[in-house]
């Protein structure tokens, strides 16, 4: 099975320019790492591609993301998904 916190980590890296391993999984993306929406949909769209070619045909769908308070709540949703 695929790592996911890796993954999750290096997309909010990429996206908000911080530190990959500061980033963990307690964090909420608006109040800790300062996420807009469309910065917690940019990284959703590059975990989502990462995984899904790990695992053809993992999708996050469009309606989730919003549920996407904390990295962990990110990261169970898809360990769930990848099961």
């Amino acid at each position: 099975m695929t790592d996911v916190l890796p993954v999750i980590c290096q997309a909010v890296a990429t996206v908000l320019e911080v530190p990959a391993d500061s980033v963990v999984p307690a964090q909420h993306f608006a109040d800790d790492l300062a996420a807009d929406s469309l910065a917690l949909v940019e990284i959703v769209e590059i975990v989502e591609e990462v995984l899904s070619n790990a695992r053809p045909g993992f999708v996050i769908d469009d309606v989730d993301v919003d549920g996407f308070v904390t990295v962990q709540l990110l990261l169970d949703y898809c360990q769930a998904r990848l099961q």
